[in-house]
């Protein structure tokens, strides 16, 4: 191109380019502010892309709300919860999602609320309790009695089958709620929990990488890309053969990749490095904004359950053959059938870390645990470990205790429960908001890790028997403990504690042993809700005449829906039959705060204020229920008789006459107005 047409395509006078000697770097400068235009469009398609899928996918609610915390719409949307569909976040092999509790708490933190998140796996969980089967609940019963003055929270959020990985990412979404404490107990999933190293779940063994990982979650296009390369991968690998997992297996089952990890083998050394890492990533992120952390050691089933598998030809780091776990938990059973129970105490635990099946946390575990709370001067120690030995026959944790090969029965949930509580308020962090002395002292583990192991067994580790009668708060009724029994007994016959296996599962041809039994067994195997399950029981109970066995239905329902008030009406109507008016009146208070609009509410505590004496009060009630159900006879001759203590003769016998109009026959009421008009002349 010469001069001439580069000024006619620029609009300049030829002869300016003609006497410009620089006309060659302009048509340069020219040429590459094109190039950076075309590579820059360009480079800005897929981005624009990107972006428009990412808008899309966000008002498509791809994959629904996976925020750890969501609105469940109680009240005036003024509560949040844990987000039941927050675990699909990790399990992208698995179908099965397990969900978190149901611990709702303020959306609007207030001074008084003293807010604590409890994390971990399945047996922060509960299971296979759930609801008040968890210890984080007896903690807030211990705490809320400690602290008068506080608004106490304590907030579920464990989840079956998640490794360290799953905590890790809690933690910026927990710390947005400003928490007061965290309660830690986790470990026993760095295998084969979501992303643990022998898990389905798997994505490799940098714990660096997958914390990455998870923060790039937090796009609906990356999670469209991950589970359209998890399709396909499942498609490629049908097409070769691929055995599918059983759709009917327990998630156990489902998620496991790895079934024979060595002791010391290259997978168990990435567990443990994965454990260590995510701990201190996740204690760094809560000391550093001056959150006070508890972290309890874990326990399992040493003495009464048998390793799964034996590996063979498994060596140890001087490469020397390791001897069988069967055959070593064996050498425990013929020792402790001796009378050396120190000695097969070792055994056991030895037995447990040579397990193929590495369900149990190794003893590193607690290890590190141990060096951890040593290392931050806000981490605290809680000796659940510790204390399940101490309430263990031959300080050896077993059956007593434990339902399988690691979660606790009742009495061992209430013993992590205040096993944690009890180290929180030894604690000097919250031991100036309790009012109340603490008569003994506990003798816990220091924070020192040097010879931890051989202090921890010599220590003697006591609940404090002030709160001993906290186990039965836990309100768990024969209903609860049926369907305890159902999960157990579905998860027993499978994988692992059955390897192969061709019987009848035992749910087909069941014969319950009582209405309890029944409701569990719909609850656990059909759609029965656990609450629903509850109201129908106590229903029952009471139509049957027997009082105390609804009565303690209803407060399972109270101690888990504290926000409804319903469950405190039907536990204050069993006392209002026993006419316990001492009874119901603090469980009317309850519903009447929380709904103070309801017709019988509003009678019924208006009645009992008046038989107290509280004349005042009771009339305004009353005359509340009124204004919600005018032509109620019973709220009426309530009303009447208040005003007749009141000597407000002329206004009872008003509404007696008003009771005699809607129903003459109504028990007492025609001699009641004769008594007011005596009264009145």
């Amino acid at each position: 191109m010469d001069s001439k047409k580069i000024g006619q395509k620029k609009k300049l006078p030829s002869s300016i380019i003609e006497k410009n000697p620089k006309a060659s770097e302009i048509r340069n400068i020219l040429s590459k502010k094109r190039t950076v235009l075309f590579y820059g469009i360009t480079a800005s398609i897929p981005l624009a892309f990107f972006l428009l899928l990412e808008t899309g996918l966000q008002w498509g609610n791809y994959m629904g709300d996976l925020a750890l915390f969501t609105d469940p719409g109680i009240g005036k949307n003024e509560y949040y919860l844990p987000n039941p569909n927050f675990a699909a976040r990790y399990f992208f092999y698995t179908k099965t999602v397990p969900n978190p509790s149901i611990d709702v708490f303020k959306q609007i933190k207030h001074p008084d609320i003293y807010r604590v998140f409890a994390m971990g796996g399945s047996t922060t969980a509960g299971y296979p309790y759930g609801f008040n089967g968890t210890y984080s609940r007896v903690v807030k019963d211990i705490l809320q009695d400690r602290m008068p003055d506080k608004q106490v929270e304590v907030v579920n959020v464990g989840i079956s089958a998640v490794s360290s990985y799953t905590l890790y990412d809690q933690v910026a979404e927990i710390l947005q709620q400003k928490p007061d404490a965290i309660l830690i107990y986790a470990g026993h999933n760095e295998f084969y929990g979501a992303l643990g190293v022998g898990s389905n779940e798997n994505l490799g063994g940098f714990p660096w990488f997958v914390r990455g990982y998870l923060k790039l979650q937090q796009y609906k296009t990356f999670l469209l890309i991950r589970n359209a390369i998890v399709s396909t991968g499942k498609w490629t690998a049908s097409l070769f053969g691929a055995q599918e997992i059983d759709s009917n297996a327990t998630l156990m089952e489902r998620i496991i990749n790895s079934r024979s990890i060595p002791l010391s083998g290259p997978k168990y050394q990435l567990a443990m490095r994965q454990f260590d890492s995510n701990l201190s990533a996740i204690l760094d992120q809560f000391t550093q904004q001056d959150v006070p952390v508890w972290l309890g050691s874990l326990a399992s089933n040493y003495k009464d359950q048998t390793p799964f598998v034996d590996v063979t030809d498994a060596l140890d780091a001087q490469n020397q053959a390791l001897p069988l776990a069967s055959s070593i938990f064996q050498e425990g059973k013929n020792l402790l059938a001796n009378g050396d129970a120190n000695t097969a105490k070792d055994k056991f635990a030895y037995a447990k870390d040579l397990d193929g099946l590495k369900f149990r946390a190794p003893e590193l575990i607690n290890k590190i645990i141990h060096e951890k709370a040593a290392l931050y001067e806000q981490v605290h120690y809680v000796p659940v470990y510790e204390t399940f030995m101490e309430y263990s026959p031959n300080g050896i944790i077993g059956e007593e205790l434990m339902l399988e090969h690691l979660h606790p029965n009742a009495k061992g949930y209430f013993l992590m429960g205040a096993s944690f509580a009890q180290a929180m308020l030894e604690s000097e962090t919250i031991s100036s908001l309790t009012p109340h002395a603490i008569d003994e002292t506990l003798q816990s583990i220091p924070n020192n890790a040097t010879d931890l192991l051989d202090k921890m067994h010599r220590d003697k580790i006591r609940i404090k028997t002030e709160y001993l009668n906290y186990e039965e708060r836990m309100y768990l009724s024969d209903f609860d403990y049926r369907v305890a029994y159902h999960r157990v007994r579905t998860l027993k016959q499978g994988f692992p504690f059955v390897l192969l296996s061709n019987t009848r599962p035992y749910q087909q041809g069941y014969k319950p042993t009582g209405p309890a039994d029944s409701l569990a067994f719909l609850a656990v195997h059909a759609s029965k809700s656990w609450d629903e399950a509850k109201v129908e029981l106590g229903g029952m109970y009471e139509r049957s005449n027997r009082p105390e066995k609804a009565f303690l239905e209803y407060m399972g329902l109270i101690r888990n829906q504290p926000w409804n008030d319903s469950p405190y009406v039907f536990a204050a109507r069993v006392r209002l039959n026993q006419n316990n008016f001492d009874a119901a009146e603090p469980l009317l208070e309850q519903a009447y705060s929380i709904q103070p609009k309801d017709a019988y509410i509003t009678k019924m505590l208006g009645a009992i204020m008046v038989q107290k004496g509280s004349l005042n009060r009771g009339i305004n009630i009353l005359l509340e229920s009124r204004a919600l159900s005018p032509r109620d006879p019973q709220m009426l001759y309530n009303l009447s008789g208040a005003y007749g203590l009141n000597k407000n003769y002329q206004l009872a016998i008003e509404i007696a006459e008003e009771v005699i109009a809607i129903n003459p026959n109504f028990p007492g009421i025609k001699q009641w107005k004769t008594q007011l008009q005596q009264a009145l002349n």
